[in-house]
Formats: C-alpha cells, sequence, structure tokens
C-alpha cells in the first residue's frame, strides 16, 4: 500500500514539499513543521535538521521522504 507522500508525488506535477511530504506521512505534526518553518526564517538551517534537532523526526525517516521527493523531481 501507498503511503500519502507517495501518492502525493505521483500525482504532483511540481516538487512536493518536504513538510507537506512528512506531515502527509503523519512523521511530523502540523504544529512542528510550523515551529521549524518560522525558526528556519532566523536561521540558515535546513527543515529537516530543525526537526531531528528538536525530536520530531527520526533522520531514517528524513532519508527515506528526502529520496521519495527527489524522484518527484524527475518526473
Amino acid at each position: 500500500m501507498k503511503s500519502y507522500a507517495e501518492i502525493a508525488v505521483q500525482e504532483s506535477k511540481e516538487k512536493v514539499p518536504i513538510g507537506t511530504l512528512l506531515v502527509a506521512d503523519e512523521l511530523i505534526l502540523p504544529q512542528d513543521l510550523d515551529f521549524a518553518l518560522d525558526h528556519q526564517k532566523h536561521s540558515m538551517q535546513l527543515l529537516g535538521e530543525i526537526l531531528i534537532r528538536i525530536g520530531a523526526l527520526q533522520h531514517t525517516d528524513l532519508d527515506r521522504i528526502l529520496k521519495l521527493q527527489s524522484s518527484s523531481a524527475s518526473h
């Protein structure tokens, strides 16, 4: 069975934002994404790095979603 993130990538004609994929697969909470996006405005950190640092995301999950996201760019 495909995950929501996989479906989103397949149906999109553009690169799907990493935060959208993480929330779609319920790997992070929407409020974690909001916090990380706000923090990102004031730092030079990548979104995934912030989410891992605050304990909202596991590195293995980030790697999997990044691979999925990069496959959307090749469609």
